[in-house]
């Protein structure tokens, strides 16, 4: 069994045996006592009549009961413990996600390898687990291999925002068990850790400049670029910047951000080119020193009109309001029909439609009642108060339809059907109403149109950020392909069933999506959390070093016999007392031979 020291500073108590040593080696002058009867004398012990001086060393038994007593008192302080060679200690090391991290790489190696072997090097065997923050769902490492830890390391890259510790912790402390160690390695400290969690911090300081926000505007064939740098740090800095569209790149400009300074960059698309990069002079924290940006164009939308010829004003300026949305031409299956439907000629509305009730006669009375809106997202803070609509015959009401506005006992607006097919029924007269005056009319088509836009099949064009949870329409029958995701450093497939997982990637850069032939989403990623870019906070901090001692006591046993040394040491004591204590019998016998002579 593996023998454990738990106060090393018991040793000095060896110190102890050179003492007693030293006490034995000396010996006293004898005094003189002028007596008049030799009968008169006590017995004295034989002692040197040089003075205080090194002899020989006379080995006696209370010599060896003073030794024995130090080696037991020793043994005592030293407070041995014992582990066993079975047992095995688990180390979980829960690692933040945040971006800030990336920075602090060598740091990290550095920090690890000094403070996670000494708390495992006297025990039997120590199993290692590495889990990031953001809950992947797969360990990073789990194994006994200290070097095997660290060579996954080279998988991890933290690009998260800023999000939650807790329910990783929880993890972490549910794989360590009571008995295990867990620790949270950040570079920005916290004052209070759950679940018994050890802080390591291997922050510090730095000097950050980066790209902090981006917005991209169309006003017709224009598209124009707006990007925010900012100075994160205390200081005055300088940095150079390019604009890369292709093959092509600017002349180096130079920006001179004062401390806490935000700058907007401007510009407008060439042309000719779909997408460019915005690069700022490298620095430590690499991920906001570039940015990538891609002209946003929304799927197609195809519509055809079945309406009649007085909603075509209606019509026409719904379709101007609405972006990449065109007429139908022959053989094109329109993705959205607007239609109407007349009381007095009833027919049924295309299966994916907006609805508008109509006829030719213009009613004479309103309706009236209070204005209802329903608790449904497509309708949510719009405000419908100021519709002033004519009384018409209503369009048949089946059972389980969802009415979105009520007013009085009349159902207004209906949502009807499901999945690809979905109508957007108004029932009342458009036309001879205020509805297209009104903010919420035009808000509640585009709602509507924007779900259409969501479930077709097709190729869209939009920026977005690292990590970022994106919903892509897809094929999803039975044998269809899976996603390919393609990024500049590979390719990705992922499964039909795992499309509900799908994220962007954990780097900044341009990345596709497509399903066997068909083109489904052409974007870029981008960091865009300037929180993580602020070093001011950083700090390194452990509370890592207490571990050891504490994992000894939890992972070895205590000497089960410290009550019995206890006792020898208390007998070696007593017993070398009544030794010195009681008269030489030698001595003695000399003493009474020389009063018989008297």
């Amino acid at each position: 069994m593996p023998f454990i020291i738990s106060n090393p500073l018991g040793l000095l108590a060896l110190l102890g045996i050179p003492v007693v040593l030293f006490i034995h080696f000396l010996q006293r002058e004898s005094r003189r006592l002028p007596v008049s009867t030799l009968f008169l004398l006590d017995h004295l012990q034989r002692q040197s009549v040089k003075g205080d001086r090194f002899d020989r060393l006379r080995q006696s038994l209370p010599l060896w009961l003073q030794l024995l007593g130090v080696v037991i008192l020793t043994w005592l302080l030293i407070q041995p413990r014992w582990t066993s060679s079975r047992s095995v200690h688990r180390v979980v090391i829960v690692l933040d996600s945040s971006a800030s991290m990336s920075a602090f790489r060598k740091e990290l190696d550095l920090g690890l390898r000094e403070k996670i072997p000494p708390l495992s090097a006297s025990l039997g065997t120590t199993e290692y687990s590495l889990i990031p923050t953001t809950l992947s769902g797969e360990n990073l490492y789990r194994g006994t291999s200290f070097e095997g830890m660290m060579a996954s390391l080279q998988q991890w890259s933290p690009s998260a925002g800023s999000h939650s510790i807790e329910q990783s912790l929880r993890v972490g402390r549910s794989l360590a068990g009571i008995g295990g160690t867990l620790i949270f390695v950040t570079d920005h400290p916290q004052s209070a850790l759950p679940f018994g969690a050890a802080l390591l911090s291997v922050g510090n300081p730095i000097e950050n400049a980066g790209f902090a926000g981006l917005m991209v505007e169309t006003v017709g064939e224009e598209t124009t670029w707006r990007a925010t740098l900012r100075n994160f740090s205390d200081k005055a800095l300088a940095r150079r910047w390019v604009l890369a569209s292709g093959n092509q790149r600017t002349e180096p400009r130079y920006v001179d951000l004062a401390p806490g300074e935000t700058r907007t960059l401007q510009g407008k698309f060439p042309k000719a080119a779909d997408r460019l990069s915005l690069i700022l002079e490298p620095d430590r924290f690499p991920l906001d020193d570039e940015i990538f940006v891609v002209r946003p164009v929304p799927k197609l939308i195809l519509v055809s009109r079945t309406g009649a010829s007085n909603t075509e004003p209606v019509v026409a300026s719904l379709l101007k309001s609405l972006e990449n949305v065109r007429q139908s031409e022959a053989g094109e299956t329109p993705d959205l029909v607007f239609a109407t439907y007349n009381p007095l000629q009833p027919s049924e509305p295309p299966p994916t439609s907006v609805v508008f009730l109509n006829q030719e006669q213009v009613p004479r009375q309103f309706f009236k009642g209070l204005i209802v809106a329903a608790n449904d997202p497509i309708i949510e803070d719009l405000d419908w108060q100021g519709l002033i609509a004519r009384s018409t015959p209503s369009i048949p009401i089946e059972d389980g339809e969802r009415v979105l506005l009520w007013q009085g006992d009349r159902p207004m607006i209906l949502l009807r059907g499901k999945g690809s097919n979905a109508q957007l029924v108004f029932n009342f007269d458009v036309v001879h109403s205020n509805a297209s005056r009104l903010p919420a009319f035009v808000i509640l088509i585009h709602r509507f149109i924007h779900r259409i836009r969501e479930r077709k099949v097709g190729l869209e064009l939009t920026n977005s950020e690292l990590r970022q949870t994106i919903v892509v329409a897809h094929d999803s029958s039975p044998g269809a392909p899976p996603l390919t995701l393609k990024t500049a450093s590979g390719r990705l497939e992922i499964p039909i069933a795992r499309s509900a997982q799908l994220q962007t990637p954990e780097s900044p850069g341009f990345f596709q999506i497509s399903q066997g032939e068909t083109p489904l989403l052409n974007s870029s990623a981008n960091f865009a959390d300037p929180r993580e870019a602020d070093f001011s906070q950083a700090a390194a901090r452990s509370e890592v070093e207490s571990l050891p001692a504490e994992i000894s006591k939890l992972q070895s046993t205590a000497d089960p016999a410290w009550q019995l040394w206890i006792g020898i040491l208390a007998v070696a004591l007593l017993l070398s007392w009544y030794v010195l204590g009681r008269p030489d019998p030698e001595e003695r016998n000399n003493v009474l031979s020389r009063k018989s002579e008297f």
